[in-house]
């Protein structure tokens, strides 16, 4: 056995939860290993869609492009309910630089994770698993064990178990997985080829008296169909493709034929959370943290936000740009999210299988109004979406008012602006990605000489005190250009007010966006001293931990 290694940060697990955490890690300069006992990436497409407020996290990360080259886009779902066509779902139209959810198997995600990971150094060391964990005031203690059996000793400041639902890091830590199996119901699904009556180019979604279906498609002219089913038994360890064919055409009253598969599996599903997602140095994210039953397919993507959530959280503590307890904010934040998907997805899938006969009626008469109001369809992308989630009541969201626009603890949002050094037109999320905080002054659309001098000056102090930590931009949304040099503050024209509108601003206001693309703070014009308090609180300089970084 090895002598100790130290490192800032061992993470266990490299599914795209272990993935995104390690990628952002390093991205910010941080040393890291990712350990994981499987052979490598599984090549089998599990979860399969990324919701909007992923691709705005994967953006954030650099990797604009790399998943939407290769996805399907979902824009229609067609749904039927209890044999009545009720109408389709348009998953278009999220105020969203990425409009509409996206198609792709879990197993490209991981390749694309593991890829732009690889661009910082670092490799997955896959058949290597963690047996034994333990910390202690100074840092996480993990034994590792390689497939050849020789083992090793690694001590890091902090680590993060992204092992899954038998976490391994979960259990040596003490931390209760708590929650119930659905007794007595399963899923089967495929993924393959299929002939039917329907037409290509959209989604189907059924509700039947028997269970719901889905049949999505994917890349590769591939459809995933998925079923629920009631469990047939512990005997019962996976599905055949002729069994979801014959559930398909029960379901459905169609007469499909599935064909050339790619994947088949049954699996059951829990209802279950840990009842915390921190224990001093030990964190937990994705399924080591939360398991639920897949409606809505919001597993993967609460889990990669959670760990793009808690990576520049450990990376500013790390740095010594923060103070520890930044890191009691993630399970202030994320906990909740947990909890609100849980209920929400058990709460929809005990109605559709307790639904009776008055249900079934309620559902052909009303679903076809339902769905065609505009008010119950961006209802529901913006909860499938993800895109409602906020934190205005955490701890690192200070709100005075000041828009008409998003809140303090909202997600930030975009529009393109013009780079006057360069007469460019750009996106506003360009100036967000990094591993800064951004400081947005508005100066309104109505703008006064004066009032840009007091902008200028605060963007100055901002500059001065914290360098590149902090980024101040003034917008200006005047027509008329300003007096002030670009050189000296950096600036971006909004001359048709196109930013100025997403955030609900007329008059001089104040917003600070965190690195993951949420708003900290809202303040309107005479908040500066707030403003510089609220910076002063999250931002304390404590240098870095133990000279680690």
């Amino acid at each position: 056995m090895s002598q100790f290694q130290r490192l800032p940060v061992l993470v266990v697990g490299a599914g795209p939860v272990g993935l995104t955490f390690a990628a952002e890690i390093a991205r910010y300069g941080i040393e890291c290993r990712i350990v994981d006992k499987a052979q490598g990436t599984k090549e089998i497409s599990k979860a399969l869609i990324l919701h909007v407020r992923t691709q705005e996290v994967l953006d954030a990360m650099g990797l604009t492009h790399e998943a939407q080259d290769v996805a399907v886009p979902l824009r229609r779902v067609e749904i039927i309910g209890y044999g009545k066509h009720l109408g389709h779902g348009v998953m278009e139209g999220v105020n969203s630089f990425h409009p509409h959810p996206v198609i792709l198997g879990q197993n490209v995600t991981e390749h694309i994770l593991q890829e732009h990971l690889g661009k910082s150094g670092v490799t997955v060391e896959w058949r290597t698993e963690a047996t034994q964990l333990q910390q202690d005031a100074d840092g996480v203690t993990v034994q590792l064990r390689k497939e050849d059996g020789t083992e090793e000793i690694v001590q890091a400041h902090y680590a993060l178990g992204a092992d899954g639902t038998h976490s391994l890091v979960r259990n040596q830590t003490g931390i209760p997985f708590e929650g119930y199996p659905y007794a007595g119901q399963a899923f089967i699904q495929s993924d393959s080829k299929i002939r039917s009556l329907l037409p290509r180019g959209a989604s189907y979604l059924w509700f039947t008296e028997k269970g719901y279906m889905m049949v999505i498609e994917m890349p590769g002219d591939i459809v995933r169909t998925f079923i629920s089913v009631p469990d047939p038994g512990p005997d019962h360890r996976g599905t055949t493709l002729e069994e979801v064919n014959a559930k398909l055409n029960e379901f459905s009253g169609l007469d499909a034929e599935l064909y050339d598969p790619v994947w088949v599996a049954l699996y059951r599903v829990n209802h279950r959370a840990a009842a915390r997602f921190r224990d001093r140095r030990v964190f937990l994210a994705g399924d080591a943290a939360h398991e639920h039953v897949p409606i809505g397919g919001q597993g993967m993507n609460t889990s990669i936000q959670d760990a793009f959530n808690l990576a520049w959280k450990l990376a500013y503590v790390l740095k010594g740009k923060a103070d520890p307890a930044l890191l009691d904010t993630y399970q202030v934040e994320r906990h909740p999210v947990a909890e609100s998907l849980l209920h929400g997805t058990d709460e929809a899938y005990t109605r559709l299988l307790k639904a009776g006969e008055l249900t079934h009626q309620a559902v052909r008469l009303l679903g076809p109004f339902l769905l065609g109001r505009e008010t119950v369809r961006d209802k529901l992308r913006s909860v499938i979406e993800e895109v409602n989630i906020n934190y205005r009541k955490g701890p690192l969201t200070e709100d005075h008012g000041g828009s008409a626009g998003p809140h303090a603890g909202d997600r930030a949002l975009d529009a393109p602006v013009v780079r006057p050094t360069d007469r460019e037109t750009i996106p506003l999320r360009n100036v967000l990605r990094g591993t800064h905080w951004t400081v947005l002054l508005f100066s309104g659309t109505e703008g006064q000489a004066g009032r840009y001098r007091q902008l200028q000056d605060c963007a100055r102090q901002i500059g001065a005190k914290y360098d590149e930590t902090v980024r101040p931009f003034l917008i200006a949304g005047e027509y008329q250009l300003p007096q002030i040099s670009p050189t000296e503050t950096p600036l971006l024209l909004d001359r048709m007010r196109q930013v100025h509108e997403q955030y609900g601003v007329t008059q001089p206001c104040f917003y600070v966006i965190r690195p993951d693309w949420y708003v900290g703070f809202r303040g309107g014009f005479g908040k500066e001293e707030s403003l510089m308090a609220y910076l002063d609180r999250v931002l304390p300089s404590k240098g870095p931990v133990n000279g680690s970084v």
